[in-house]
């Protein structure tokens, strides 16, 4: 079984042939510019051929599962947390790994300086999940401009997500200062932990786990975090997860369970709770207030 896309929560954008044609009228816009964008979570069968490439760069970024990837006959693994680009013009062929099926996140790009990226591709490139990776801040741009899409083709949404393209292409490409943000609090046990955190917000951690990660003990951290921040790790934490969800309910279609679950929690009951009590209100009733 082979499938382009039609995967349950998946979310994709292809702008229409008219609308580009404003994109690249537009001085500020034709130099670099989004044609295609999407997700695809857990992308069972999924497969595409092109024997004759396409007119624009592709960039593949595997969150989770693993897949392959065939340009010129040569056959590459696309792991969890690497990123892979297809020059434009390359035949090419990918597909998800049926155990194991990815996640990813994808965009066709094209305009003159597309081809500038030719030098970070054909070859899978690994974005390690360290404290200050930032994975959750990438994702958050991709966030972005599926939100403006969202609202439609006006000229401001479009020059804002064009404009906002080469801000997410060095967050993969120029991976040591996207991460210069988070590397300036390395020694400080409380920045460092939030950095744990939201580079783990689908786990369960615990507060000794959490700790270990500054190098102080449990209850001098929990002190110090308490002191800094007026909430105790684990709320913190807790309130991070919600902030996830928040995002997650407003820019997807998943159900209330599916957030749940990709949040860590089995229970979706419990995590009504838990949101209820960070945001005064259930999921549902947040998802329709955003409405």
């Amino acid at each position: 079984m082979k499938k382009e896309d039609g995967f349950p929560g998946q979310i994709s954008f292809v702008i229409p042939d008219r609308i580009l044609g404003l994109v690249k009228a537009n001085p500020l816009t034709s130099d670099l510019y989004i044609t295609d964008i999407g997700y695809y979570p857990e992308a069972r069968f999924h497969f595409r051929e092109r024997p004759s490439g396409t007119a624009q760069f592709i960039l593949i970024y595997c969150l989770s599962g693993r897949g392959e990837i065939r340009l010129n006959n040569i056959l590459h693994d696309l792991n969890a947390d690497h990123y892979f680009i297809i020059p434009a013009g390359m035949p090419h062929s990918y597909h998800s790994d049926e155990q194991n099926p990815w996640s990813i996140y994808w965009i066709h790009f094209a305009g003159r300086k597309a081809t500038f990226y030719s030098r970070f591709g054909c070859q899978a490139l690994s974005i390690e999940r360290i404290n200050s990776s930032r994975i959750n801040d990438r994702i958050d741009l991709f966030s972005e401009i599926f939100r403006n899409l969202i609202r439609g083709f006006s000229l401001e949404a479009l020059e804002y997500i064009n404009l906002s393209l080469p801000h997410l292409l060095a967050s993969f490409t120029h991976l040591s200062q996207f991460r210069l943000v988070r590397e300036s609090g390395e020694n400080d046990p409380v920045a460092q932990s939030i950095n744990y955190m939201l580079d783990h917000l689908t786990r369960k951690l615990k507060l000794d786990e959490i700790a270990s990660e500054t190098g102080i003990s449990a209850s001098h951290f929990s002190r110090i975090f308490l002191a800094r921040t007026g909430h105790s790790p684990i709320d913190y934490f807790i309130q991070l997860k919600v902030q996830r969800a928040c995002r997650l309910l407003d820019n997807s279609g998943w159900m209330v369970a599916d957030v749940a679950r990709e949040m860590g929690f089995d229970d979706q009951f419990y995590f009504s709770r838990v949101f209820r009590k960070v945001m005064g209100m259930s999921p549902a009733e947040y998802r329709k207030r955003s409405a």
